[in-house]
């Protein structure tokens, strides 16, 4: 039996100075999830990232990360907060799997205007009423951690 396929995918965990998250409604999976897709070639992961919430949504963001290691022989990335890896089907791709490079980033400008081309919506939510809307059952907790980790780290 072979493994199955997978796909590498970034996902940025906004949040603005109120401590509200930026959500989107994912159509395919019917959800409310953070903006994120798959990385493209050639592309760095938390580029994607940036790139994903600013297709998806209009709001600019920088990802939060401790410092990089410089040397003038090599090119740095920010590492993600998380790498988390979970089951996805598609119609595209079938059954596969994510795994999914997490970044934790700070709204930097923009203006919030869902792209419906890439999602049914987009708004800012206060992490109180992240459980309210239909999610992933862990999202909560995982919001709630990277909002913890972002205050200690700013």
């Amino acid at each position: 039996m072979s493994s199955p396929v997978r796909h590498f995918t970034a996902t940025a965990i906004v949040i603005d100075d109120t401590d509200r998250v930026l959500l989107v409604h994912h159509r395919k999976a019917g959800k409310w999830l953070p903006p994120g897709g798959h990385v493209d070639p050639n592309e760095a992961p938390a580029e994607a990232a940036v790139r994903e919430v600013a297709e998806e949504t209009g709001i600019h963001a920088r990802v939060l990360h401790p410092p990089l290691f410089t040397h003038p022989a090599v090119t740095s990335h920010p590492t993600p907060w998380a790498i988390i890896e979970m089951d996805v089907e598609d119609r595209r791709h079938g059954p596969h799997r994510h795994i999914d490079l997490v970044y934790v980033c700070r709204a930097t400008g923009g203006q919030l205007t869902a792209q419906l081309a890439e999602v049914g919506d987009a708004r800012w939510v206060a992490l109180g009423d992240v459980p309210a809307l239909p999610i992933p059952g862990e999202l909560p907790e995982l919001i709630d951690a990277a909002l913890r980790w972002a205050k200690e780290y700013a």
